[in-house]
């Protein structure tokens, strides 16, 4: 039997060769959406190449448990079925190859008005209703050309516009433009690509009907670029015409112009140039939280009748007839004819960092509302604001709370001086100030509301060293508002006295202005031009003459990007100052206040950064330094709390004891301060965390924050570095490096976590902290509409349930985005499962959270 099988075996060797095994199949994923980022609605696709006939696929949540399963013939594309808002690794088989990556799906960003920019979008190209105009130049004929919406290239959507030019028969340009909405714009931002051009002629016409016109360079290269005006009556080759012809601009514009000169193509006859993503930018309105809408007692406003000055009686009533906003305003009612002096409205809050106070007040009786403020060391700061003689409503707006007329200070410091926060507010009824001398009287209020400055949410990038700005819109979809990054001195003055940037730091500060991105700029490290040492980047000027070449260098920074609005003087001058300087306080003093004197000389509203950027852990270094002076240096404290080692929420004792520093040292004043670094990294090092351990502590650093008025934080940083396991310095990023097996900018899940959490607090004021029990911590804010928003965790334990009382349907939003309206039983309770991560519960109805 072996032997007739054996025989068989022959045959077949002979009639078809050798038998070999089957070989692995090639199997690549690659990103087609920036990054693997999507938003809801938009279908799941990655790139996908393979000489499989067929592959299949498995999606799996942070958790590791596979939410969805499929199968697909090849094809350049593979559909991913799942919609449910977080983060998921793919992971892809054909045959006995396997292959992964990551992706995110996100809720989109908020269009809604916050402190910053809002952007205006004026061409998209997406189609011709936008009103764009072809001109050929006519007053110098000859010249001929088009413009048309191109679907062959576009830097977003599915098409851009395209001016083509040709000068073959003579004239000198032409050009496309169209009408603008009344838009008080403060800058001008879009995308430009051409094979050819050295130059764009650009021009704005303002309210008067004045043409603005300045040159924009192109840099040459054939890939889309970004491009920023940033000033409107001024630029390269600048000139104007039409309308006031002063050289004056005078906003809002009424309509942009994008000149193809012949002049920009030396050498040739014809040109094109297209365009995408035209956008206006401009101030958004700052958001507000609400102190008095009167629409329920529930806001604990009460009434005082001045019992200091006894005999005055009077009412508070909530008033239905004609209010100035919802469904009725507060009624003050005064009779002073049995005596007394005044009678009050009051109310506290938790504490408020207000930046301005606005009312509304109504009444035919009184000259002038009486208002105080109590601050945090419970000072009373009083003034008075005067009314017209107006019987309708007029709108009061408070921007100073230690002067104002008739101003007085009693109480707490007693000193005159503002120490925020808020933590109440009193509305008088003066005897003294109703009109004609009479003992009786009324007024309305409404929508009392302040201005705050809700924490600005950045990241830390490394532009200036060597990544991509095509990275730039995946920093904006995660929400970041705000980034940091350098401009190195060494880079930019190789010759002593003359300074020129390279393209990359032009470039991505060009790209964050198109993005909506408020750049922190760190001028920073030495030069071996300057106080060179040992030929190390970190030898720190240390004599007159190198401090003073520092500082001139920084001028020139701020004059050569005059979008940025923040400089921070060095990066981490514990760490980083070598030489004889020898990291010392005194040292960087006298560096920093050369630069500050001549940065605020030439640029008086630059925000000068400093203080070291030292660890909170190295308090008597910052200590030293404000006992110095250094505070008189500085607009900003900048720190970088890294808490390795630590729960997020116990930097909370170290940050307070920073703000008592500065108190003590400044006069009682407080300083802002911007956490500029803080992170964790996934790999290497001597403390390393999981990449959802990394999620979890940067969500919960970012809602624990603004508790400590911290006005900036930037996680640091945003991309991956590297891809060696063994440097933690590759691993502190929320998104993958390019060259990472998972992908291009691949989002790790702190990218969710940080969309998330930057999606919760955009324009959300802080308003306290809550202990529930259970060691619960419950972060209480007014979101950017003024409703309630609360963050909800565990500082550490096992996970635990929450009762929040509502009278109505509330949202509950997960640690990755993941969000599901719940309903109230009948007793107005819904139970809520949180454990770590944060949990966040919002709505207008949520009144309170209980734990067991």
């Amino acid at each position: 039997m072996k032997r007739t099988l054996a025989i068989v075996l022959g045959v077949l060797l002979l009639c078809f060769g050798s038998i070999t095994p089957a070989h692995a199949a090639v199997l690549t994923l690659t990103p087609i959406t920036l990054g693997n980022v999507f938003t809801d609605g938009q279908a799941v696709k990655i790139g996908l190449a393979t000489d499989a006939s067929s592959v299949t696929w498995s999606a799996a949540d942070v958790n590791g448990t596979v939410v969805a399963t499929g199968s697909q013939a090849a094809a350049a594309t593979l559909q991913v079925s799942v919609t449910t808002r977080g983060w998921y690794q793919l992971t892809v088989q054909a045959g006995t190859t396997s292959a992964k990556t990551t992706f995110a799906i996100l809720s989109p960003l908020s269009t809604s008005a916050v402190a910053g920019l809002t952007t205006n979008r004026i061409g998209d190209f997406e189609n011709a209703a936008e009103g764009w105009t072809f001109y050929p130049g006519s007053e110098f004929p000859g010249a001929t050309g088009s413009f048309a919406l191109s679907t062959a290239d576009n830097h977003s959507g599915t098409a851009s516009g395209k001016l083509s030019a040709d000068f073959s028969a003579g004239g000198a340009y032409v050009s496309v433009s169209r009408p603008l909405p009344s838009v008080n714009a403060t800058s001008v931002s879009f995308w430009a690509k051409s094979p050819n051009l050295s130059f764009l002629t650009f021009r704005l016409t303002d309210s008067t009907g004045q043409v603005h016109q300045q040159r924009l360079t192109m840099s040459g290269a054939s890939a889309w670029q970004p491009v920023a005006v940033t000033r409107f009556d001024g630029g390269k080759q600048y000139v104007h015409f039409g309308g006031a012809d002063d050289g004056v601009w005078h906003g809002p514009a009424k309509a942009v112009e994008v000149v193809l000169d012949k002049g920009a193509i030396p050498g040739a006859t014809s040109g094109s140039v297209t365009l995408d993503d035209v956008t206006l930018n401009a101030p958004a309105a700052k958001p507000t939280t609400p102190l008095g809408n009167y629409e329920s007692a529930a806001e604990g406003w009460s009434f005082y009748p001045g019992s200091e000055f006894p005999g005055a009686t009077g009412s508070l009533t909530y008033d239905t007839a004609g209010p100035q906003s919802g469904a009725q305003s507060a009624k003050l009612s005064a009779d002073f004819s049995g005596g007394g002096n005044y009678v009050a409205l009051q109310r506290t809050f938790v504490p408020i960092d207000l930046q301005s106070l606005s009312l509304w007040v109504k009444t035919s009786q009184v000259s002038a509302i009486g208002l105080r403020l109590t601050d945090a060391t419970g000072q009373v700061h009083q003034q008075r604001l005067a009314l017209s003689a107006s019987t309708g409503w007029q709108q009061l707006t408070v921007t100073r709370f230690d002067g104002g007329t008739a101003y007085l200070h009693f109480g707490g410091a007693d000193d005159g001086v503002w120490h925020g926060p808020a933590k109440a507010i009193t509305l008088t009824l003066d005897k003294a100030l109703i009109s004609g001398g009479g003992t009786t009287a009324a007024l309305n209020v409404d929508a009392v509301t302040t201005t705050t400055s809700p924490t600005l949410q950045g990241a830390g990038a490394h532009f200036n060293f060597s990544w991509s700005p095509d990275l730039v819109p995946l920093m904006t979809q995660a929400g970041a508002r705000g980034g940091r990054d350098e401009a190195s001195w060494t880079d930019a003055e190789r010759t002593p006295g003359s300074y020129s940037f390279p393209a990359k730091v032009t470039t991505y500060l060009q790209s964050w202005q198109s993005n909506g991105v408020d750049p922190l700029v760190i001028a920073d490290y030495g030069n071996p031009l300057y106080d060179d040492v040992a030929g190390n980047a970190f030898d720190a000027p240390y004599t007159d003459a190198g401090r003073a070449a520092f500082a001139n260098y920084a001028d020139a920074l701020a004059t050569q990007y005059p979008q940025v609005k923040n400089i921070a003087v060095w990066n981490e001058w514990d760490m980083n100052a070598a030489g004889p300087s020898n990291y010392t306080p005194d040292s960087y003093l006298a560096l920093l206040k050369a630069t500050y004197t001549k940065l605020k000389a030439n640029h008086p509203g630059l925000t000068v950064v400093g203080g070291g950027d030292n660890d909170v852990n190295q308090q008597a270094w910052f200590q030293t330094f404000c006992q110095l002076g250094g505070l008189r240096y500085l607009d900003v404290v900048s720190i970088h709390p890294y808490n390795f080692l630590g729960a997020p929420e116990s930097l909370g004792a170290k940050l307070d004891q920073i703000r008592a520093t500065i108190r003590q040292y400044n006069g009682g004043v407080d300083k802002p301060i911007w956490i500029t670094e803080a992170g964790w990294y996934t790999s290497g090092g001597l403390a390393p965390v999981s990449e959802p351990t990394q999620a979890m502590y940067l969500a919960r650093e970012m809602l624990d924050v603004p508790g400590h008025d911290i006005d900036r934080y930037y996680a640091y940083d945003f991309k991956n570095d590297g891809i060696d396991p063994a440097n933690e310095q590759n691993n502190y990023g929320m998104v993958h490096h390019e060259s990472d097996a998972l992908g291009k900018y691949t989002p790790k899940p702190s990218y969710v976590a940080y969309a998330t959490a930057a999606r919760q607090l955009r324009g959300a004021t802080f308003l306290g902290k809550e202990n529930p029990g259970n060691g619960l911590i419950d972060q209480v804010y007014a979101a950017n509409d003024g409703t309630p928003l609360r963050a909800v965790w565990a500082a550490s334990g096992s996970n635990t349930t929450v009762t929040v009382n509502a009278t109505g349907p509330i949202q509950v939003t997960s640690l990755y985005g993941s969000s599901t309206t719940v309903t109230p039983n009948g007793n107005g309770q819904v139970t809520v499962t949180v454990g770590v991560w944060p949990t966040y519960v919002s709505g207008s109805t949520v009144t309170s959270i209980t734990a067991p």
